[in-house]
């Protein structure tokens, strides 16, 4: 993200901290009623966009995070349960995910109709025994007297964040201790629960120009995420993860924080960003941990990206010492996430996939993932990727996830051949082709695609009409389709001269010889 949309939030947020000011805020009970599990069953996930991959090592089960809702695959990605006890699962994006030994945490999320139409946190979902049965939790937030934090035997001064707009949970990191869970919010900051999720505690993390933080400290700050020249950027959180000796690393605006007592009731920290460290830049929206043979912690990768300083710049920093020394690959590379096996290193970004096989040495670069049984079916160039996770293969060897905009691939040979998963609607009948995402917004999702089929073989052409039946483009000339065979081809929103085109209605037209022409309608909005 840029310097600008720092800016924004931290307008944002100052914005809501000034209109909630006054307001009569209560705190939203707690819902520990046990809902038994209810599901659907896919041999594909629900969405095409998925932005969370967690497997769950002991449960030997693979989660997806996805824009409509939770999925769950125990056999390799060859079917998908869709969890649909919570009706938010569904319609609002899964944008925290963390499962171990059993216990599943995610958080949901959803875009307000509210002025300026913030993103706003929609609390938790968990399931402690393997997702049979699920607990609703409120989005954690502070009363309007909740202005001061306990930290030791010291009392610091608050900011009580009283509202749920721009106050997102963006990860979510199981442990080291049982009931123990981390949370990072926007607005809110890093949270811990100690309790399943009963009570949430704020996180004191040392503030701007400090590098450390402990209970014998003078705390003369105020616990406050930036607003304005207010505030310090530390309490504005973005990603949580547990390693492998049980430490704690948190990302927030400001680097990351190291805890190695995070189990005690005041945990003390260690922050390392652009000053402390060299980190590539401050803002860091993920951190996850290669096992070593050699150590327990292992080395910890993050995504790390610019947010204020002139110098700073997106990269992967490593450190393979706890955070004595840092380095940086894939300069200039925006990234989202991490997995491994071994001493093979993968990342992902919105320019795709990036293999290193020496620990992060030498990069190999993977865009175009093509359905090894299917050639029509690949991800599409315009597609992000977002989530990438590794899980060991019966019998030897490592089974690939990779989570984009535009379907899951999954590989089981290092990512040479694939198996595209995408969620594809059945063709009712011939006459009845349908277009989907519609709407369709060019800058999101990247195509269109258009999916029919025919009653007979031959050649197919099909054309892109505007509102006025003036021809934009074509999107297949005399291609040879099978009959009863469904089909699916791609839009871009372009021109044949590779304008975009403006928002509106536009129509498709299939053509066959011998055949009537079948139409359908796009709306095209940005």
């Amino acid at each position: 993200m840029t310097r600008f949309r720092i800016t924004f939030f931290i307008i944002m947020l100052a914005i809501f901290f000034a209109e909630n000011a006054s307001a009569q805020v209560k705190k939203t009970p707690i819902d520990l009623r046990k809902y038994a599990l209810t599901k659907s069953e896919s041999s594909n996930p629900t969405s095409n966009s998925a932005s969370q991959i967690c497997h769950d090592s002991l449960a030997g089960k693979v989660w997806l995070g996805t824009n409509d809702g939770l999925n769950v695959s125990s056999n390799g990605g060859q079917s998908f349960s869709d969890i649909t006890i919570f009706q938010r699962f569904n319609e609002n994006g899964i944008y925290g995910l963390d499962a171990k030994n059993d216990t599943i945490w995610a958080s949901t999320a959803y875009v307000s109709d509210a002025e300026n139409n913030p993103t706003t946190g929609d609390g938790m979902t968990a399931s402690f025994d393997g997702g049979q049965t699920w607990r609703s939790f409120a989005q954690p937030l502070d009363a309007e007297d909740d202005t001061t934090v306990q930290y030791g035997n010291r009392m610091i001064s608050a900011l009580p964040v009283t509202v749920s707009e721009q106050n997102v949970i963006y990860d979510m990191a199981i442990g080291p201790a049982q009931g123990m869970v981390w949370a990072a919010t926007w607005s809110g900051g890093i949270r811990r629960t100690q309790d399943n999720g009963q009570t949430w505690q704020r996180v004191v993390l040392p503030p701007t120009g400090w590098q450390t933080i402990s209970p014998d400290d003078d705390c003369d700050f105020s616990l406050a995420p930036a607003v304005g020249s207010s505030g310090h950027l530390v309490f504005l959180g973005f990603s949580a993860h547990v390693a492998g000796d049980g430490s704690v690393w948190v990302g927030t605006v400001d680097g990351i924080c190291r805890s190695n007592d995070a189990v005690s009731d005041a945990p003390s920290w260690t922050k390392y960003n652009d000053s402390y460290g060299g980190l590539s830049g401050n803002w860091v929206t993920a951190i996850e941990s290669q096992p070593t043979e050699d150590s327990q912690l292992g080395t910890i990768w993050a995504a790390t990206w610019p947010a204020e300083g002139s110098s700073e710049f997106y990269a992967a920093s490593y450190t393979k010492d706890g955070g004595l020394s840092w380095k940086t690959a894939l300069d200039g590379e925006k990234l989202y996430d991490f997995a491994f096996s071994g001493d093979t290193v993968y990342a992902v970004g919105p320019n795709g996939l990036f293999i290193s096989p020496d620990n992060g040495d030498s990069w190999m670069f993977k865009r175009n993932l093509v359905d090894a049984e299917d050639s029509q079916k690949s991800v599409v160039s315009t597609a992000s990727f977002y989530a990438v996770e590794t899980e060991p293969i019966a019998g030897g060897g490592t089974r690939l996830w990779v989570g984009t905009g535009d379907g899951t691939a999954i590989s089981e040979d290092g990512g040479k051949t694939w198996r595209l998963l995408r969620a594809e609607p059945e063709v009712e009948s011939v006459e009845k082709p349908f277009a989907y995402p519609n709407p369709f917004s060019p800058k999101i999702d990247g195509v269109v695609r258009l999916r029919y089929k025919l009653s007979k073989s031959g050649s197919v052409t099909i054309r892109i009409f505007d509102f006025s039946m003036k021809p934009v483009c074509t999107v297949l000339s005399g291609g040879f389709r099978n009959a009863q065979q469904e089909y699916e081809e791609t839009w871009n929103g372009k021109t044949s001269f590779g304008a975009r085109v403006a928002n509106g209605v536009y129509f498709y037209r299939i053509e066959q010889s011998g055949e009537e022409a079948r139409w359908g309608k796009i709306l095209v909005l940005e």
